[in-house]
């Protein structure tokens, strides 16, 4: 149901937060909505069957105990809009150099992503993920698989890059990768509250029938974060074999305030204040990002419904020669005080990473061009009382490595590691 689309926006709050990181400065006038964006008050009868359609739905998908689903993913950015301006308007005085786009930005980018799913309510999950993007001219390839079966829970990573070989973990229940099932529960209990559902659907209403995969469908619109929502729901079944969400559309400053309501209700891992200043960042940006033209497009194939799964459903083929890394189990102080400074260096390295895409951006860099550490320390946290910027460092006394602008930053303890 429409939940299905909100919740992929509330969590892409820290996506919008990553390219607003990026555009620090607003600037450059008014912004004007997408109008393929916009969508139009619902009549009361369109408004009725919609919702009478989300409660079939809702039953549908109540009546799901197990599942397996092949999909894909595409999105597509317009990022050629941007100006100068729009990220510092103090850089140059120039009129003509104002109205330029900002070098080092991309214009156009795209991610296809192939999603193979297995669910059940034996707490087992699968997916894996083959997603290729391209930013301009330049195009990169990274498989992604997470999986819990009666052999452990494990997580695989490979960017295809000789730099960055392949990583094969297997996680411990301590880890947020054993979170997700619960993660899952908070969020359907979020949105079983009709109030949470209408904060961030608004003009909900139905439009014209449809087929996807030679399917028929009842189709429903709405407007999700300020953005248009449509999502295509199965005459027969009652399941959403796809959804498109259009970017560019008006966000507010109180559509911000309910999405972070909701997030943070069903996402309690994030520290109130970082959080705050996420939401800050999101709401001083949204002119910009309203010039931002896109879709995200997720289509299901090949859904069953209730089968019959196994244990060996759930093992992702592993390419030979990687090799397992265990992570160390939390039976002891010792071994939680690990695990909370892999998170806290993780987390760190989160910030170089971010820091480098706003040197490179604002300095007009290549992706192969390689920063220093005072390159990109202005971009990291805050200055202490005496003005003075420090930067990250490992808690267990890790070295960092920045990188190349193609490259993750990396640590030199064993585990820490910055999946891409």
């Amino acid at each position: 149901m429409l939940l299905i689309v909100a919740v992929t926006l509330i969590g892409a709050t820290g996506g919008f937060f990553g390219v607003t990181y990026a555009l620090k400065h607003v600037g450059g006038g008014k912004s004007k909505a997408n109008p393929a964006a916009q969508v139009s008050a619902p009549s009361a009868d369109a408004a009725v069957h919609a919702l009478s359609i989300l409660t079939k739905v809702h039953g549908a998908y109540t009546n799901v105990t197990s599942v397996r689903a092949d999909g894909t993913v595409t999105l597509f950015l317009d990022l050629s809009n941007i100006t100068v301006a729009d990220v510092n308007p103090n850089q140059s005085a120039n009129a003509k150099n104002a109205a330029r786009h900002p070098p080092g930005m991309p214009r156009i980018v795209t991610n296809t992503t192939e999603l193979s799913i297995k669910r059940a309510q034996t707490n087992l999950y699968y997916m894996a993920m083959e997603a290729v993007s391209k930013v301009d001219r330049m195009t990169m390839t990274n498989t992604f698989a997470f999986w819990k079966s009666d052999k452990g829970q494990f997580m695989f990573t490979d960017s295809h890059q000789k730099m960055i070989p392949p990583s094969y973990r297997q996680m411990t229940d301590s880890n947020s990768t054993n979170s997700q099932p619960e993660q899952i529960k908070k969020i359907q209990e979020m949105f079983a509250d009709p109030a949470n559902l209408t904060k961030i659907i608004k003009d909900l209403g139905q439009t014209e029938d449809e087929s996807v995969n030679g399917q028929d469908c009842y189709t429903l619109t709405a407007k999700v974060l300020g953005q248009k929502v449509k999502v295509w729901v199965g005459k027969t079944t009652y399941l959403i074999p796809q959804w498109q969400i259009t970017l560019g559309g008006q966000i507010s400053d109180a559509d911000i305030d309910d999405a972070f309501s909701l997030y943070e209700s069903a996402f309690t891992n994030m520290p109130p204040p970082a959080l705050e200043m996420i939401k800050t960042q999101v709401k001083k940006f949204a002119p910009v990002m309203m010039k931002i033209r896109g879709t995200i497009t997720s289509t299901s194939r090949n859904v069953e419904v209730n089968p019959t799964l196994a244990a060996d459903d759930f093992n992702y083929d592993v390419p030979p020669g990687v090799r397992l890394v265990r992570m160390p189990a939390a039976t002891s102080r010792g071994n939680q005080l690990e695990i909370n400074q892999r998170n806290a260096c993780i987390n760190n390295l989160r910030q170089i990473d971010a820091a480098k895409q706003q040197w490179a951006l604002e300095n007009g860099k290549k992706s192969t061009d390689t920063p220093a550490e005072d390159d990109i320390k202005p971009y990291v946290g805050k200055p202490d009382a005496n003005g003075n910027q420090s930067f990250p460092k490992c808690p267990a006394g890790g070295k960092y490595t920045i990188g190349r602008m193609d490259q993750m930053p990396t640590c030199s303890v064993p585990g820490h590691v910055l999946s891409q």
